[in-house]
């Protein structure tokens, strides 16, 4: 590989080390390639924008509002107490339904940072109650917060499909069955590691006319809630929205929903709200600017080419490759937010997967699950470090059971999702997304 294409990926990767912003990283490394390659900016700027021509980049602006908002009102308590009605009779269910509710969230939202703070400062304190150590709390929601970014909508299938060119609803669904199979993992090790956990209290047994009693009372008041995960997807693969118009509307029913129906939040709780999404996109809109510059210089240097060639020479082996590209997004997924990494890593990546046979939308559940799993493995775990400041804990704290929940869950999810393609094809083929 050219010695100025390595040198831009070190002052990228030096940069995020030194704490620069991701979009400067991207800046520092585009300026780096022009000026060394002597390419003209009139040449560059265009490409740029070009890449806000996309329908697909405007459902992120949406989502993002939608998180915030939502984190913002009593969604996620509604949530909470309905889940624990359902899964909260047995003992270490408490686990099981910061669990369950994180996939909701992930319905409703598709961030894992919004889903750490919504849920863990209902329920950290609620476990912390019946006897689960602080750490181990804020270790669980955090990583159970993957599961938000893997359940549709999606975030990060949203660039992954800006960047690929595919389907929205397609990537969508790539990940929903690798998400089961986690979630699944999950609450099983979560009940095995509650019982070696003498101090956790274990649920007053109930009547089964208790329990009917109880769940009618708490499922009345998350109606609105349940609700909103049925509008957006029920929209987008019923054919009666586009992922856009689905996420557009998603807004203006969580703003009615928490301002007419549950009146928990006030206008200037709603106006931080939106102030704050807004914020948020302006940094994702400048990130992937520079990130869409950088790309068209890389393109044009045709390092997609010399990656897949430098791949290709290390191994014959499909099953070593594959291995070698869930290493390196990993890693990748440890020092960057996911968005970030699908920008970066995607177009380098995909020509070698293609030429390996992989279909696109199975490619789009390796990056998922991978970015995932990075995003709460240390040393950086940034997902880790949001849970820490929700629970009040240190890493330290958290470290033992993160490392039983990636090495025991998310490594086999890993695994299937590459080397059992119906894990993430079989769903959308079945809807039809996907032939």
């Amino acid at each position: 590989m050219d010695m100025i294409i390595l040198a831009s990926l070190l002052i990228f990767t030096l940069l995020i080390f030194s704490g620069v912003p991701i979009a400067l990283g991207f800046l520092g490394a585009t300026v780096f390639v022009a000026v060394t390659k002597d390419y003209d900016p009139d040449f560059l700027l265009p490409a740029g924008f070009a890449a806000f021509n996309s329908v697909t980049l405007l459902t992120l602006p949406f989502f993002i509002a939608v998180g915030y908002l939502v984190t913002a009102g009593s969604v996620a308590s509604r949530l909470i107490n309905l889940a624990d009605a359902v899964f909260g009779r047995v003992r270490g269910g408490l686990g099981i339904v910061a669990i369950v509710v994180s996939c909701v969230f992930g319905a409703i939202s598709g961030a894992a940072a919004s889903s750490v703070i919504a849920i863990g400062t209902t329920m950290i304190p609620q476990m912390e109650k019946q006897g689960y150590p602080r750490g181990y709390s804020a270790a669980l929601i955090s990583s159970a917060a993957v599961l938000a970014t893997m359940i549709p909508p999606s975030l990060a299938m949203i660039m992954f499909a800006f960047v690929t060119g595919q389907s929205v609803a397609a990537c969508f669904l790539a990940t929903v069955g690798p998400a089961i199979v986690l979630a699944t993992l999950f609450s099983r090790l979560n009940v095995v590691m509650v019982r070696r956990m003498p101090g956790v209290i274990s649920p007053k047994p109930m009547s089964f006319k208790g329990i009917a009693h109880d769940l009618r009372d708490r499922t009345k008041p998350a109606i609105g809630a349940i609700m909103l995960p049925v509008v957006i997807l029920g929209g987008i693969y019923g054919g009666i929205m586009t992922p856009t118009e689905a996420a557009a509307v998603a807004v203006f029913y969580v703003i009615f929903l928490s301002l007419v129906v549950y009146r928990d939040m006030s206008l200037r709780q709603m106006v931080i709200a939106l102030r704050a999404s807004v914020a948020s996109t302006g940094t994702m809109i400048v990130m992937t600017f520079f990130a869409a510059l950088l790309g068209r210089l890389y393109t044009m240097e045709q390092v997609p080419n010399q990656v897949s060639d430098m791949l290709l020479s290390l191994s014959s082996d499909p099953l070593v490759l594959l291995l070698l590209i869930n290493l390196l997004l990993i890693i990748t997924g440890m020092v960057m937010d996911e968005l970030s990494a699908i920008l970066l890593v995607t177009p380098l990546l995909f020509p070698v997967v293609l030429q390996l046979g992989v279909h696109p939308i199975q490619f789009a559940a390796i990056i998922g699950t991978n970015l995932g799993m990075g995003m709460m493995t240390p040393p950086m775990a940034g997902i880790m470090y949001v849970g820490a400041r929700v629970g009040r804990v240190t890493i330290d704290k958290m470290i033992g059971t993160s490392m039983i929940l990636i090495l025991f869950g998310s490594i086999p999810v890993i695994l299937l999702v590459t080397f059992w393609p119906p894990l993430s094809l079989a769903l959308p083929q079945l809807l039809g997304v996907v032939r």
